[in-house]
């Protein structure tokens, strides 16, 4: 029978970097580990269907032979509700047949929930309720470094049991280091005492979601105009150029490594942000620059990267980044970085101790 733990959390939490480590780490100790993700979010275009971003990822870098169909069985656009019309009972059976297929051979699954643990309440296809139907476990990550966070925690611990599923704990995450201390000193203790397991609490790796130039190309589409030898530069942060050179020149100074999004034809403010090295800058409108701005940029190893978009355009879909492991060249550091998390701040043997096969292995030595 497969051990299923159910990762759950709010919004950018860091549910796939967990989702990642754990199975890395249970990978490493020997135990056949799958994962699933019954209900995604469409953002990405493969073989002709909206696919999960983050199933994608998965599939890529754990090597998983199962399809992206079976992976991740039902995925969700931004207006959900019109796809889920009298089509809750069809989609439960979609996500069970799909759930029968991942298992099979696996001492360990690893569920990863979709962005809420309330998403799909209408259906009863929310994470308790499914949870409660696959006989999975629930660890639930919570973001931050305020004392709220224990109160999101409880309250979910609270929603999963009214559902009658089994909470296994909670994983602080993407504390500040400033906060490290507090989280473990005062906000632990109080969970614990609430009668809540903190399973880990894990400091915030910004390299972890911090997007490269690579991932910006990927997810604008965009055309390589200079630069392509530091295409793997880290992005700090974005600026929209829309005002004057000595304006911009304050934040270009304080904002080393961040990019710059502007028109092909506003050369004086591209030739400004040149001088201060961003990571790159984004030129909107599919407006070619001067070549002497090509030039210069070539001479600097900056990237400068032409889309065919308008700015607010631009910007939005930049936003597909927020707070995700982007599937792209910068992956593999990530994921060692995951499995890293996983063993300096998360209690994984007692994440394990629901499972059989892995007592039986330790009682063996």
């Amino acid at each position: 029978m497969v051990y299923a733990i159910y990762v759950s959390g709010s919004g950018f939490s860091g549910k796939t970097a967990l989702s990642l480590g754990l199975i890395g780490k249970f990978r490493e100790i020997g135990l056949n580990v799958g994962y699933f993700k019954p209900v995604g979010q469409g953002r990405k275009m493969v073989d002709g269907k909206i696919r999960d971003q983050d199933t994608i990822l998965l599939k890529e870098v754990m090597g998983l032979r199962e399809s992206l169909d079976d992976l991740c069985p039902v995925v969700l656009g931004i207006r959900y509700l019109d796809q889920i019309n009298d089509k809750c009972d069809e989609l439960r059976t979609t996500i069970l047949d799909a759930y029968e297929k991942v298992k099979e051979e696996k001492d360990i699954l690893i569920v990863e929930s979709s962005t809420r643990p309330e998403s799909l309440t209408c259906c009863g296809l929310d994470v308790p309720s499914l949870a409660k139907e696959l006989d999975a476990k629930i660890i639930f990550s919570v973001k931050g470094g305020h004392d709220d966070i224990a109160e999101s925690a409880i309250l979910y611990r609270d929603y999963a049991h009214w559902k009658g599923a089994e909470m296994l704990g909670t994983v602080l995450n993407f504390v500040p280091y400033q906060q490290l201390e507090r989280m473990k000193g005062v906000v632990t203790p109080i969970l614990e005492g609430c009668g809540l397991d903190v399973l880990g609490v894990i400091p915030d790796h910004r390299e972890l979601t911090q997007p490269f130039v690579h991932d910006l190309v990927d997810v604008l589409g965009a055309e390589v105009l200079s630069g392509r030898d530091s295409l793997d530069n880290p992005v700090e942060g974005f600026l929209v150029g829309a005002m004057s050179p000595e304006s911009a020149m304050s934040w270009l100074r304080r904002s080393v490594g961040g990019a710059l999004i502007t028109g092909g034809d506003r050369t004086d403010l591209i030739v400004t942000a040149l001088e201060t090295k961003p990571s790159a800058i984004i030129l909107t409108g599919n407006i070619y620059p001067s070549v002497q701005v090509l030039s210069s940029a070539e001479e600097k190893k900056i990237p400068i990267l032409l889309v065919p978009s308008d700015t607010y355009s631009t910007v939005t879909r930049l936003d597909l980044l927020e707070g995700r492991i982007v599937s792209s060249l910068s992956s593999p550091k990530k994921i060692k970085l995951t499995r890293q998390i996983i063993n300096d701040h998360v209690d994984w043997g007692k994440i394990l101790e629901g499972n059989e096969e892995w007592k039986q292995k330790k009682a063996s030595k």
